[in-house]
């Protein structure tokens, strides 16, 4: 009894901290942050009902209740995710396809079979398990397709959070395996991985910034309209090569794309989450890997850092090193 009400205590802590940032993200204006809150508290209603089922005997419904939060879970990482790295402030009635089967848990929640001697039980949870890791995948390729486009701080966040819930399901894992036969350790594993969790998160100020950018609250532009000039100032970078010049401004890439120079600034900042000078260095510092890459040890790196459109070396390998973790010729060794 002793080491069930300290199992309860441990999770009660990382219960509360889940319900409370949960609560306060959910009463942000920022679409990401009400996913985000969405997420904690679903996920702090499904360790809820693991807590409560070492005490008493749960009703069909709870228990499936808790099925039904597992099952929002994985949907909710990527949507985060999404809104997260792309800065879309725009919800999508289509996006309810991805919680299906957990509404069915929630509405045929009376009549589900759940006990451990059930084979639907099993083949069920099976699929949970199958369906959170499907979700995980998902969600790190969404990561892998846009972190050269984010600013490192939002990147490493996501990367935590992923590899939070990753862990969490994978304690799951082992106990419905057998692996781990001791149940109140989800509990206690989210506990401490959620506590670990709030810790970076508030250290990371970008991350937990609970406001719009007002600086653009103003903006005339819709979503959508924002959204499709944003693909076209990354195909224009993209196919006429923009940012070689290394006099590209705001105002030549709106000319290119026939809005203002304000809007793009705009764009820019909110689906790239990064200042018009830091995106055009993304892409030239991309162009200054492939060069690398492929020129041999002759070419010197001043040459490099001149054809991808920098001023001088100095800014250069300023640029490349917050990006790569590498100084440019570190990063060229890797291939000789």
């Amino acid at each position: 009894m002793l080491d069930a009400i300290l199992v309860s205590i441990i999770s009660g802590f990382g219960l509360g901290l889940s319900f409370f940032f949960g609560i306060l993200f959910l009463r942000n204006k920022k679409l990401s942050n009400r996913i985000l809150g969405l997420l904690l508290i679903v996920f702090a209603l499904r360790i809820t009902k693991s807590v409560l089922y070492n005490f008493v005997e749960l009703p069909l419904f709870v228990k499936n209740l808790g099925l039904a939060a597992n099952l929002a879970v994985g949907p909710l990482l990527y949507l985060y995710g999404y809104h997260l790295l792309y800065q879309n402030q725009s919800f999508k009635r289509s996006y309810l396809l991805h919680f299906i089967p957990s509404l069915s848990y929630v509405l045929f929640g009376q009549v589900i079979p759940n006990s451990d001697d059930s084979v639907f039980w099993k083949a069920s949870y099976i699929f949970i398990l199958f369906q959170s890791y499907t979700y995980l995948g998902l969600s790190i390729y969404l990561y892998l397709k846009k972190m050269n486009h984010v600013q490192k701080e939002l990147k490493l966040w996501y990367v935590r959070l992923i590899f939070t819930l990753g862990l969490i399901w994978m304690t799951y894992t082992f106990i419905f395996v057998g692996i781990l036969p001791i149940y109140s350790a989800g509990p206690v594993a989210y506990s401490f991985f959620i506590v670990l969790l709030a810790y970076l998160g508030i250290n990371s100020k970008k991350t937990f910034n609970l406001s719009l950018t007002p600086k653009y609250s103003t903006s005339s532009l819709t979503p959508e309209k924002a959204k499709a000039y944003f693909e076209k100032i990354e195909d224009v970078m993209k196919e006429r090569q923009l940012y070689l010049n290394p006099g590209l401004t705001v105002t030549s890439v709106a000319e290119a794309i026939g809005i203002s120079s304000r809007n793009v600034s705009e764009i820019i900042n909110k689906y790239a989450d990064q200042n018009f000078a830091s995106y055009v260095n993304d892409y030239r510092i991309e162009e200054a890997k492939s060069l690398l890459k492929t020129r041999g040890k002759k070419t010197k790196i001043i040459s490099v850092a001149l054809d991808v459109g920098f001023n001088n070396l100095s800014s250069f390998n300023v640029a490349f090193k917050a990006m790569t973790n590498l100084t440019p010729s570190e990063y060229r060794a890797q291939y000789d």
